[in-house]
This record gives structure tokens, C-alpha cells and sequence, in this order.
């Protein structure tokens, strides 16, 4: 078996597309846009069994050096993603569990060789919640952090859905009925990077996006997958929300945001999109958030299930410093 960079970025996405787990922030031009506006160096490590004929998992990672500290991503802060990690190929989950762990095993063990190569004084990735076997990476001398979400199973019937909400929030749903509301696909980023960006500013933090070219970028160059949206009521928006869709799957990105907090707009939203993704057959709607203990509350009267995923970090004194820096830049506003 072999570790090598892949520069084909037809081989990196048919690999992407065929995968059951495979995100489109996978994609090979996505994580060029992401190199672009980070700053930080693509490493699209690809390994191979069978004398490089078996391409069996992907793994990219984000590097960079900078004043003296060395830093690997997946992915880089200020991406607006929440995760990219290590992804496999899809005969893998057809395996028997001695081979998964043999081949998990060997995807590991090859990508710390090359992150030791680098020498990196931090080292932070986070995976899909389709990884759930972290044992190599424990057994590696990594960190581990836990991650939550919460997910909607969309293939019951619709009305099942609907009665399994809270009592309360069936109820909030039906008070928007009585306003003229309306839900519009658009392309105007830079007035959704402002109201985002106030929002954030209210609570004191930064709004964690590069900026509005970044995002400008992602939706032209995935218009079939991410999409951004306002709900009017009449003329005035009073929510907005950047959906992405992909393998059956529609996950809040970012937004939901209610601004007017008369309207029951976040609910509105969540039952239109339950709604808009049976009719096209999708499997799954994913609201994100499930760590912030102050919006559990509010986002689990859906009934949603729970998914969990993992973090892994490894850090020397200089990367700690660099840790503490990063976060207390991160909440001050400017």
C-alpha cells in the first residue's frame, strides 16, 4: 500500500461521487476555494493498495506555516465547514471487520508518517459522523474531541413527521399561516454576509466565513448543491438560510436566522424544507448546532435523532499558544 499527493482531480471526484459518504466539501473544487481564500496549502493525499491500481481512501489536509508555527487542518478555520476528515471508498462498509480495521488501520499509520514529515507544532481534523472507529487514531497518540447534530429521517410518511414534532411547535407552525410568507432561492450574498455579520457581532463573535467573495465563489460553483434563501414576509425578509444538499442529504448550513421575532420563522422554515425535501426524495435534513446547549432546546422539539462525530487534535507547548491566540482573536470583534 502507498501514500501519495493526487493531481487528478477526475480520479479525486469520481472517488467523491461514488462514495456513500462523500460530502461536496469533498470536492476537488471546493477545496481548491478553500485553498484560495485560506491561505493555507492543499494536501489531497490519496492512498492506494495494489501497487497504486486500488485508490481506497481519500484524506486531505490544509497546511501552512506562518511567523513560526506550523498548523494542519481539515479543515481550516474560517471555512464555515464542519468537517472533512479522512473519506473511504465505497466497498469498504461491505467489508468484514477485520479488513475494515486493517484498511482503517493503514490510512491512519500513513497519514501520521506524513504529518510528522511536516513536523507540525498543531494538528487539529475533523471527521464525518460517518467515522466512528477513532481506536487508530487513540492508539496514535491523538486527542479526541466529540461533536453532536441533530437529523431528521425524512422517509417516513410526511404526516408521521408532522406528528412527531412537540405539541408547541406544531403549534408555531400553524400561527405563520395567517402572514402573506414567502420562500425565495437567491444569489444576494453580500446582504446575507451582512445580517449574518451583525448577528454574530451582537454576541461578540466573528461570523466564521473568509468573506462574501468566498461564498460568492462556493454557490457559482455549486449552484445544484448549495443554495441560499430568504423568507419575506410580504416585502420585508425576516429569516434567511444557505441549505447544501448532497447523497440525499439537506443540512441547515448557515443562517436561520429569525428577524422578527413575532414570526415563528425558524419552524416555518424547518416544515418547508421537510416538505420541499420528501417531494424530491431525499433521505435526511440535518440541523446543525447540536453542541450549543442554549439552542438544544429550541431545535430538538423537531424530534430529531442525534448523530455524533470526532474531532482529533495533537499539540506541542507552541501550538497551544497558538490555539489560545486563534480563540481569543476569534471572539473579538472588530
Amino acid at each position: 500500500m502507498s501514500i501519495k499527493i493526487i493531481d487528478d482531480s477526475s480520479l479525486w471526484d469520481s472517488f467523491v461521487d461514488e462514495s456513500a459518504d462523500g460530502v461536496v466539501f469533498h470536492k476537488w473544487k471546493f477545496l481548491r476555494i478553500i485553498e484560495k481564500y485560506s491561505g493555507y496549502t492543499l494536501l489531497p493525499f490519496g492512498i492506494f493498495e495494489k501497487k497504486d491500481k486500488n485508490l481506497f481512501c481519500l484524506f486531505p489536509l490544509f497546511y501552512q506555516k506562518r511567523l513560526g508555527l506550523k498548523v494542519i487542518f481539515s479543515q481550516p478555520p474560517m471555512s464555515g465547514i464542519p468537517f472533512i476528515g479522512l473519506l473511504m471508498n465505497s466497498p469498504y462498509s461491505d467489508l468484514k471487520q477485520r479488513q475494515k480495521e486493517s484498511y482503517l488501520n493503514t490510512a491512519v499509520n500513513d497519514i501520521k508518517s506524513e504529518i510528522e514529515a511536516l513536523a507540525p507544532n498543531y494538528v487539529s481534523i475533523s471527521l464525518g459522523p460517518y467515522v466512528q472507529d477513532i481506536r487508530p487514531f487513540i492508539w496514535n497518540g491523538f486527542d479526541i474531541g466529540l461533536d453532536y447534530t441533530y437529523v431528521i429521517d425524512l422517509k417516513p410518511p410526511l404526516d408521521t413527521i408532522w406528528n412527531s414534532f412537540d405539541k408547541d411547535c406544531r403549534r408555531e407552525i400553524r400561527t405563520t399561516e395567517k402572514y402573506k410568507l414567502s420562500l425565495k432561492a437567491t444569489d444576494d450574498v453580500e446582504k446575507f454576509y451582512t445580517i449574518m455579520e451583525d448577528r454574530y457581532h451582537q454576541q461578540q463573535l466573528k461570523f466564521p466565513f473568509f468573506g462574501p467573495d468566498y461564498l460568492k465563489e462556493i454557490i457559482a460553483t455549486f449552484p445544484d448543491n448549495i443554495k441560499l434563501y430568504y423568507l419575506y414576509n410580504e416585502q420585508d425578509i425576516i429569516d434567511l438560510v444557505i441549505n447544501y444538499e448532497y447523497h440525499q442529504r439537506v443540512v441547515f448550513w448557515k443562517g436561520w436566522v429569525s428577524l422578527d421575532r413575532s414570526i415563528h420563522s425558524n419552524e416555518f422554515l424547518t416544515w418547508e424544507f421537510i416538505k420541499q425535501a420528501k417531494s424530491q426524495g431525499l433521505h435526511a435534513l440535518e440541523i446543525q448546532g447540536a453542541d450549543v446547549r442554549r439552542l438544544c432546546l429550541f431545535k430538538s422539539k423537531f424530534n430529531p435523532g442525534l448523530e455524533q462525530s470526532f474531532t482529533i487534535h495533537k499539540k506541542d507547548l507552541l501550538g497551544e499558544l497558538g490555539e489560545w491566540t486563534y480563540k481569543i482573536l476569534s471572539k473579538k470583534v472588530v
